[in-house]
């Protein structure tokens, strides 16, 4: 069975992308090649059965031609030894199958188990790094050990997929950190 997107469909999947920080992916205008839709579906991406992460969601348009597959509700579970770590929610996005990046975006949320939060309007996946990153404006919520919260609000972050910093961090433009909380006074 084909299926083929409408002009207008194309059109408005790019407005939407550029109302965003981000931009559409520039491939993705292109119709050529078998396009296949499907409704509440699943990736997992597992080795020796240890699952790495899974990636799901409400809808999706999948191209054959380049392995492009456009995501609407999308969720991604990421893994540690085969327990849950962290977890992705946005919007939409668009996936590169064969070359692993994704594109996440609208209401980007990511949240691991120690409770480290990240939202943003845009967030790049990178599968052979494992690492996201994002040139749009963020705010990352830190829980400190002693029971205080530091909250970062500011443009551009590299992070693991465990919402950890990678190497260095290396701030790209202006931000800001709030720590709120009783902090310890030794007199």
């Amino acid at each position: 069975m084909r299926i083929r997107i409408s002009s207008f469909a194309v059109f408005c999947a790019g407005l939407i992308c550029l109302a965003g920080c981000g931009k559409e992916p520039a491939d993705w205008s292109d119709e050529s090649g078998q396009i296949q839709t499907v409704a509440d579906f699943r990736l997992v991406q597992a080795e020796d059965g240890i699952r790495e992460w899974m990636l799901s969601g409400d809808s999706a348009v999948y191209r054959e031609a380049d392995s492009l597959l456009f995501m609407t509700q999308v969720n991604i579970v990421f893994y540690e030894n085969d327990i849950p770590e962290s977890f992705v929610r946005s919007d939409t996005g668009t996936s590169d199958l064969v070359g692993g990046a994704t594109i996440l975006w609208g209401n980007v949320h990511a949240e691991n188990t120690s409770g480290r939060t990240l939202d943003t309007d845009l967030l790049n996946w990178s599968d052979s790094l494992e690492t996201f990153d994002t040139d749009c404006l963020v705010t990352f919520v830190i829980p400190e050990s002693d029971g205080t919260v530091t909250t970062i609000h500011g443009r551009g972050v590299n992070l693991d997929t465990g919402l950890s910093a990678v190497g260095d961090v290396i701030v790209r433009e202006s931000f800001t950190a709030v720590t709120s909380g009783e902090l310890p006074f030794d007199e």
